[in-house]
């Protein structure tokens, strides 16, 4: 028993590897017992189904998690209640000495990083950063996405909503509702671009790999090109329950780890010692609830090893419909979701968004805002006002009913009415940009205000 423990006290303690000029650091292995750091469809049938085929096991039951302390100054404490993002904001006025992370969740509005890629290149440019953020092992929109350059082989994925996926097990996905397998010969492989932003995504100086390792797990690495090197490999003590993450450091155009033995693997993040790192985690199909069904242990590991300081909400696009006469269930059950994900990521601001306009072709033969739209980016804001979190009305920002039309006349709105492609998600992306700048500029002077009180 002693020799275990020393063993584990060891491996508390990992040492520092290189890959020539690049460091690698293995994540603790301990980290489970430490203490953490603090579409498409529009009818009402559709939604059922969705309910039934992938929101089973929704975790209700909330444990009682110790706040722990804020680290926020008492300045932003004392102005916390007047505005919902201030612990974002914060974080912003030191985005230069260190990362500030956000996590976007959406349907396919954002699949492919649209929307999500410009604000990410505005956020960048005012605060610094670099890098893609998050990317999923394997990705079916890889062949579109352009900020990012994915190729990868040999990977079973699994997904909650079951869209090309064998044997989804419920506990254990990952933060992205997502893991893959590995077969013989598995790799993943990305690479910077300069297509578009190349100013930051062309290199970054880090590449963390997320996963859950099974004893006979091997990686190997490259980076830019150069020879292959020892990454990780697995000990006979490793907990298959638990998970990991292995960074690589350096200035990285492209990586490359190739995989040997089992276990579950999430994604790979590409970002920066400092400034934004937006990550991306669509899921094409989904009410939203899906983010729900993450266990609350798996949760908790991924605010450990990858602390965020705003989750974003996005979604509306496949439990809009004319015939929803309410959306009470729907309500409570996204509810229940946002309450999971403040207990869990304490020390994290929240933002919630409508979903957007969308437009169909009316008796008149004229496009009008679809019936269930109004109502549901109505019944969005009173969720964001009951869990006291920020709500951006993106239905209006984007013009109101029939926006969607103007949109794809001017060549920025897919066919359907319903999407934006890469020219649309520039524009919504600025106008998003724009709004959480109005914000922090109402939250400045608030705190400008304070400050400036007389004290007792």
């Amino acid at each position: 028993m002693t020799m275990v423990v020393a063993t584990l006290v060891g491996l508390h303690f990992p040492p520092t590897l290189s890959i020539g000029d690049y460091e690698l650091r293995v994540v603790d292995v301990l980290s489970d017992v430490t203490k953490p750091r603090g579409e498409e469809s529009a009818s009402a049938t559709a939604a059922s189904d969705l309910k039934s085929a992938y929101y089973q096991g929704l975790n209700t039951e909330q444990a009682a998690i110790t706040e722990g302390e804020n680290p926020t100054d008492s300045l932003t404490d004392s102005i916390q209640s007047r505005h919902p993002l201030s612990h974002f904001f914060s974080r912003l006025d030191s985005a230069r000495l260190r990362p500030v992370r956000i996590a976007y969740f959406g349907d396919s509005f954002i699949e492919g990083d649209i929307l999500t890629s410009a604000l990410r290149e505005l956020l960048q440019q005012e605060y610094g950063g670099r890098g893609v953020g998050w990317t999923d092992i394997q990705s079916s929109v890889a062949g579109f996405r352009t900020t990012v350059l994915e190729l990868s082989q040999g990977w079973d994925e699994h997904n909650v909503v079951g869209v090309n996926s064998s044997g989804f097990d419920m506990k254990a996905q990952g933060i992205s509702g997502r893991y893959y397998t590995p077969n013989a010969g598995a790799y993943i492989d990305l690479r910077g671009q300069k297509r578009v932003y190349p100013e930051h995504l062309d290199t970054v100086q880090r590449a963390t790999l997320y996963f859950t390792p099974e004893p006979n797990l091997r990686m190997s690495c490259s980076v830019n090109g150069e020879a292959y090197q020892p990454l990780y490999e697995a000990t006979d003590s490793i907990s298959q329950d638990t998970v990991e993450a292995v960074t690589v450091k350096g200035k990285i155009g492209r990586i490359r780890v190739t995989v040997e033995g089992g276990g579950r693997f999430y994604g790979m993040a590409l970002e920066s010692w400092r400034g934004i790192s937006l990550d991306c985690f669509s899921m094409r199909g989904s009410v939203g609830w899906h983010i729900g069904t993450v266990p609350e242990n798996v949760l908790r590991q991924f605010a450990r090893l990858r602390q965020y300081d705003l989750i974003i909400m996005h979604f509306g696009l496949n439990m809009a419909s004319p015939s929803v006469r309410t959306y009470v269930p729907y309500q409570t059950r996204f509810k229940q979701c946002i309450e999971l994900y403040k207990h869990v990521f304490t020390n994290t601001s929240f933002l919630l968004v409508s979903m957007n306009d969308r437009d169909v072709r009316g008796a008149d033969g004229q496009f009008h805002t679809m019936g269930g739209v109004l109502q549901l980016v109505e019944a969005q804001r009173q969720m964001a006002e009951d869990e006291s979190i920020a709500f951006w009305n993106l239905q209006e920002a984007m013009g109101g009913e029939g926006s969607m039309v103007r949109l794809q006349q001017e060549g920025k709105a897919n066919r359907d009415y319903t999407h934006i492609n890469f020219r649309g998600g520039e524009e919504l992306g600025q106008l998003f940009f724009n709004f959480l700048q109005e914000e922090k500029h109402k939250y400045d002077a608030q705190k400008t205000k304070t400050s400036e009180q007389p004290t007792n």
